[in-house]
């Protein structure tokens, strides 16, 4: 499980440079919603910082030095040259190539896979428009496109399953929900008691200042311990 926290500046920059030196990218939500790995420092103002269970940074790691080098065929014109070298930096700044070779067991594998798969099943309705508008057949990319989307909700279930398994998404509206009402259920407990208005406010002001993010983190890892 993984959840998102906005922190002020000077936080933030205090917790990224506790990272280790080994610490090569570190997983963000952008200002458009999407999940992706920035270097340390292309981390953007408006990027938000993702947490996983145990309440650190979502990272990725590599160890020093340089891999060995390899036999590379060289193109057989500049043209396919210049194919080749956009095609080597696409993959280089790939987030799920780069989660994969990272941390293939990570849960964050599976969100970008679904991003993926969402994106194609996207093209593939356009472009079934576009063939409609034209009165070209259609069937093919139909079943192409119910092919993708099978593979989204498929892929959804086993998310549900690995949230399921790791705890539970304390940023979730369900969960929001269950607090509220557990909060809506102490204070009857306390009026029932007999306890006066004005320190009803009082408890639940002092219990609203330990609900910080430490707080946040110590519930999640005393949900994921066991």
């Amino acid at each position: 499980m993984t959840t998102k926290r906005k922190l002020t500046p000077m936080d933030r920059e205090a917790l990224l440079a506790e990272l280790s030196p080994d610490v090569t990218r570190v997983q963000v939500v952008d200002e458009q919603g999407k999940q992706r790995f920035r270097k340390r420092d292309e981390i953007a103002d408006s990027d938000t910082l993702v947490f996983g269970a145990s309440g650190d940074l979502v990272v990725m790691t590599g160890k020093p030095g340089r891999r060995p080098s390899k036999v590379e065929l060289q193109p057989i014109n500049e043209a396919v040259g210049e194919v080749m070298k956009q095609r080597r930096a696409v993959m280089n700044d790939d987030d799920l190539l780069e989660i994969v070779k990272a941390n293939p067991e990570s849960s964050a594998v599976l969100d970008f896979v679904m991003v993926g798969i969402a994106e194609e099943a996207a093209a593939l309705g356009f472009e079934r428009q576009e063939m409609e508008r034209r009165g070209q057949p259609t069937s093919q990319v139909s079943v192409r496109r119910i092919g993708a989307l099978k593979a989204i909700g498929d892929s959804w279930l086993k998310r549900k399953d690995q949230i399921a398994a790791q705890g539970v998404d304390m940023d979730s509206p369900a969960f929001k929900r269950l607090f509220t009402f557990i909060m809506e259920t102490f204070k009857d407990a306390l009026t029932s008691a007999g306890e006066r208005p004005e320190m009803i406010e009082t408890v639940f002001a002092g219990l609203s200042k330990k609900l910080d993010s430490d707080w946040q983190r110590e519930a999640v890892k005393r949900m994921t311990d066991g």
